[in-house]
């Protein structure tokens, strides 16, 4: 009985040992499962892989796959040594994604990115879910204020075009939005280029610039260091609360260059204007139909002075006109006599209560009154018809008027020393009897030297005065030798018209006029 309980204990032990052989072992030679066979472990014990018994991969309890650790904190964590790449994807034999040893990433490249940085083959979009985006860098924000934020020491953002006409940095924005807005303790903005430093086109403001130093400070090697353009409001605005709102200065070029294609101005300056020297360009080559000025002294006559003070109230308070008492001419009598040097135009009035909220407004864009203001529906704008005189070319006619006035002197002059000839000859000398004779002088006019000629008695005292034809002036008296000549330097007496008179024996014999040219 013990032998026969004793071998059916041993067939069972073999059919055990026989059936663990066949079903729960993986083989080698492949497997026919069940729809719920499976590999791995069935309690809390991590699932290993080894090769060369060394673990090279593990399965933990929580389902975290690592390989190169033992301890992932994450779905899929891998960890190389320094001298293995972590992480390689291909497609069709070509690497599209590759996390290298020296960390950084490269996507669509098979080369080394940047140290612990990214080097993308294609267009990258980030917050958007076009799946083929138009730009290198698409990046649409999820927030009403933030696109991309860049920090750097040297350079947060530096953008450069490789085609001779490309962009750099283009920037758009709402109807009523911002372009592009910076803001930094010394430069807001900083462009250097061979044509334009910077370029903004906008329906409002192209550029706005605030700054402790400079709002915007522009250099440029051949072109324009700031160039604005607008199609209805200002190219360019310059405004400084305690310093200067444009400061524009050139080494070798123009410092400020200003013009209009169909507007009224090139230039409106709304105050008074200081300068150091100014030319207005006056070439022969540029004229055409050029006459000479007729009857200026008539019309000079018919200009009224006034002197008058500019109005404080209403519309004019906006203009910023100069305080005190100031002389000039009314635009609406000069037009009476010489239209063609008066021009009514459309002023624009600049409101400088609103200028001053849009500035605060720009400073700290993140203002909900800055999205309210947007909303808003844009006013006209207000303006005033204005006449103005162009004060510069009444100086030739200025000058055309002083000299006939000085012709009509000079005329006057001549005939005053005829009468006070004649009537000191028939008082104190009879010319005719006494042989007393003067001529006129030679050259007349002269800017050298000039020969006065004479004829007086014998033994007789003579000396020639020369006066100022104007005041009556004594500026010369030259004495007379017996012979009835002498000559004269025309570097005694500065340009104008004179008249010299003959004394002999103490009494006046006979005068003529003289003029000194240069």
């Amino acid at each position: 009985m013990k032998k026969t309980l004793l071998s059916l204990f041993t067939l069972l032990l073999l059919g055990e040992a026989n059936a663990q052989s066949t079903t729960p072992y993986w083989s080698l030679a492949g497997n026919s499962n069940a729809g719920t066979a499976k590999l791995g472990t069935t309690n809390g014990v991590h699932l290993r892989f080894f090769t060369n018994n060394q673990e090279r991969m593990r399965i933990n309890a929580f389902g975290l796959v690592s390989i190169g650790s033992s301890t992932p904190n994450a779905k899929l964590y891998i960890n190389s040594p320094a001298r293995e790449d972590p992480l390689r994807v291909l497609v069709n034999n070509s690497t599209k994604l590759l996390v290298h040893k020296n960390g950084g990433v490269s996507v669509g490249y098979n080369q080394t990115p940047p140290h612990n940085g990214l080097m993308v083959n294609g267009n990258v979009a980030l917050g958007t879910t076009e799946l083929t985006p138009f730009y290198r860098l698409q990046v649409i924000g999820q927030s009403n204020t933030n696109g991309i934020l860049t920090k750097g020491s040297a350079y947060a953002i530096q953008a450069e075009s490789t085609t001779d006409s490309g962009i750099g940095v283009f920037s758009i924005a709402g109807k009523n939005g911002t372009g592009v807005h910076t803001y930094a303790g010394y430069i807001g903005v900083s462009a250097i280029g061979n044509s334009y430093g910077v370029y903004a086109q906008s329906a409002h403001t192209g550029i706005y610039g605030s700054g402790d130093v400079y709002g915007v400070h522009g250099i440029t090697n051949s072109g324009w260091g700031v160039f604005g353009s607008s199609s209805k409001g200002a190219g360019v605005y310059g405004r400084g609360f305690e310093g200067t709102g444009g400061y524009f200065t050139s080494l070798d070029g123009t410092g400020l260059f200003a013009s209009t294609t169909n507007g009224t101005y090139a230039a409106v300056f709304e105050g008074q204007i200081s300068s150091f020297g100014s030319f207005q360009s006056s070439d022969q080559n540029m004229k055409k139909n050029v006459q000479e000025v007729e009857n200026a002294l008539s019309l000079v006559n018919q200009l009224k002075p006034k002197k008058y003070e500019f109005k404080d109230d209403a519309v004019y308070a906006k203009l910023n006109l100069p305080k005190g008492n100031h002389y000039g001419l009314l635009a609406q009598e000069v037009e009476k006599v010489l239209p063609d040097l008066v021009r009514e135009s459309r002023h624009e009035v600049v409101d400088q209560e609103e200028i001053s909220t849009n500035a605060s407004l720009m400073e700290y864009p993140d203002k909900k009154e800055m999205n309210l203001k947007a909303m808003q529906p844009k006013a006209e704008k207000e303006t005033i018809s204005l006449k103005a005189v162009n004060y510069t070319e009444l100086v030739p006619l200025l000058i055309k008027a002083i000299q006939e006035q000085q012709e009509t002197i000079t005329s006057l002059t001549e005939r005053i020393s005829q009468l006070e000839s004649n009537a000191g000859a028939k008082t104190y000398l009879d010319v005719n009897k006494s042989g007393i004779l003067l001529e006129q002088n030679h050259p007349n006019p002269f800017n050298q030297a000039t020969t006065f000629r004479y004829t007086i008695p014998p033994g007789a005292s003579a000396q020639i005065n020369v006066y100022e034809a104007v005041s009556g002036k004594l500026m010369k008296t030259i004495p007379a030798p017996a012979e009835g000549r002498l000559q004269m330097s025309g570097n005694d007496l500065p340009a104008g018209n004179y008249v010299y008179t003959l004394i002999v024996n103490g009494r006046t014999a006979a005068s003529k006029h003289m003029m000194v040219a240069r």
